[in-house]
């Protein structure tokens, strides 16, 4: 299915460029839909995606790889991204994605997002920008969720 600028234009990580810019993006972009319940990645694992959320819910999850029961960092839903390691080196999964129902997603390569990035810093820069906001808002979660834990008896 052809993503449109329209529909671009809904995500915060895109409310600064122009439609021009917008179309570059959304030449490569692509719609997919998971059920409920599906893993879309792996925390550690090669991070070759961009995902944003149409419709439905998604859980971030890190400890994957412990007995211990996960930690849930955020849970992502319309007009939310996910995925942003795809742009960031290493290039690598800090976290796992659940949808927690039947979800819609906009997703992007990374690979294809950094040269557009490299090549065009009028479209790299505003979207960088935003991807730090998400990081931001990531690590104080964890932190909130590190300090309930050492709070407990």
């Amino acid at each position: 299915m052809t993503v449109t600028i329209d529909k671009l234009r809904k995500f915060h990580l895109f409310k600064d460029l122009i439609d021009r810019e917008l179309e570059v993006i959304a030449e490569y972009a692509t719609e997919e839909r998971y059920p409920a319940g599906r893993r879309i990645f792996e925390e550690k694992a090669l991070a070759t995606n961009l995902y944003l959320v149409i419709e439905g819910k998604v859980s971030i999850r890190m400890g994957e790889h412990l007995r211990a029961k996960q930690l849930e960092v955020d849970t992502v839903g319309p007009g939310e991204t996910f995925g942003w390691s795809a742009i960031t080196e290493p290039y690598t999964f800090t976290a796992a994605a659940w949808t927690l129902e039947e979800t819609g997603v906009i997703v992007i390569s990374g690979d294809v997002l950094r040269h557009i990035f490299e090549s065009n810093c009028y479209i790299g820069y505003p979207v960088m920008r935003g991807i730090a906001s998400v990081i931001s808002g990531r690590l104080r979660s964890i932190r909130e969720e590190f300090v309930k834990l050492l709070q407990k008896p």
